[in-house]
């Protein structure tokens, strides 16, 4: 009996491999996709602005102020695209899109620097693109702040604050949200598992398996152990993407997030598999994942906006969402290197998913057609 089932589970295996090995789309499906929409969302996300034009307004023309202009542009982040004679070209700049922001440097700037004064800049930016304005009023924050310390003979200030950034020392917001990115992709290779059986089913080939003696335990779990195998490497390739093109730092145990992805894979295509059995059509099974796993993804689980805490039916609505568990595990392990006691509870709540969608699809699961 044992034999039996295990002998028809490895052919349903091999089945299912050879069936995705010949079939371009759900091998990438399966396999590529979550590298590849990773790479896309990736850029998406990115809030993090490199390079910005900026326009001078030098009232003074003292060694001091050029030496400052220096600071503003040492590193080339910062490119000075005009100097002009009044503070009214910068919003002629501003509209034809040539300068995100002007310096305006007093006439008395050199005198003040020289004796030690507190010397005042004033920064106009182009407030039309919110998130590139704010990148440029920091950028031209940070270098100025990092010139006056440098100044020999500045009066030290009332206090020093000095900032330290655990985790992402540069603030870039790519390296916190590709962590958190890989919970939505990884939905992919479970929506190709649960677009196979709907297929199965469309075509007909589901009347074959009518014919045959093998068991409904059999076949799904058959296609279970080939498109979680598969998903790993998925996520694996993903994890490349990550850090090898986007740089972001992996400080965790490589074995553990595979270990992790698998358990997350598990939780989703249970749930897949399960919807298959009262959902037969292959538009309607990738529309319900979609609008039950991967939209919400961006919204209720934590990546763009924290969870609100106050409000029960949010904290329910994350709660039940896969994807929130492996955000908080995926930003875990890779940026913080933590050990799995710090998300074993997020990890049993995802293999509790997992095994309750099994059962669930197991119970429900007919052999008719």
């Amino acid at each position: 009996m044992i034999r039996n089932t295990v002998r028809r589970t490895r052919a349903i295996i091999v089945k299912e491999f050879k069936h995705i090995l010949f079939d371009p789309g759900f091998l990438f499906l399966t396999i590529l996709s979550p590298a590849v929409l990773l790479t896309l969302l990736a850029y998406v996300f990115s809030f993090d602005v490199d390079k910005a034009n900026i326009a001078i307004y030098n009232r003074d023309g003292s060694p001091q102020a050029r030496e400052y202009i220096r600071a503003l542009t040492a590193d080339g982040d910062l490119t000075i695209v005009a100097n002009v004679d009044n503070a009214d070209e910068f919003a002629e700049l501003f509209r034809a899109g040539d300068a995100d922001g002007g310096v305006v440097i007093p006439p008395d700037f050199g005198t003040r620097v020289s004796a030690g004064e507190q010397a005042e800049v004033n920064l106009v930016v182009d407030g039309s693109d919110a998130g590139t304005a704010y990148q440029v009023i920091s950028s031209v924050d940070g270098r100025t702040q990092s010139h006056a310390a440098s100044l020999a003979g500045s009066a030290p200030p009332p206090f020093d604050l000095r900032v330290r950034i655990w985790f992402n020392e540069n603030l870039r917001s790519q390296v916190s949200m590709i962590p958190g990115l890989m919970a939505l992709v990884l939905i992919l290779p479970a929506m190709a598992l649960a677009l196979t059986v709907a297929r199965e089913r469309e075509t007909g080939t589901f009347e074959m398996l009518v014919t045959t003696p093998v068991a409904g335990r059999e076949y799904l779990l058959g296609k279970l152990v080939v498109y979680l195998a598969l998903g790993v490497v998925g996520g694996l390739l993903a994890l490349a993407v990550a850090v090898f093109w986007f740089r972001v730092p992996f400080r965790g145990n490589v074995g553990t997030y595979t270990l992790m992805i698998a358990d997350y894979l598990f939780a989703t295509m249970a749930f897949c598999l399960m919807l298959t059995n009262f959902v037969h059509s292959q538009r309607a099974v990738s529309n319900i994942v979609l609008l039950l796993l991967f939209i919400p993804g961006f919204f209720l689980t934590g990546l763009i906006l924290p969870i609100d805490r106050s409000s029960i039916s949010s904290v329910v609505m994350a709660f039940c969402m896969p994807s929130t568990h492996f955000m908080i595990i995926s930003r875990s392990v890779a940026l913080k290197g933590v050990e799995m006691v710090s998300y074993g509870f997020e990890a049993a709540t995802l293999l509790g998913m997992g095994v309750m969608g099994v059962i669930g699809a197991l119970v429900t699961f007919s052999k008719k057609v």
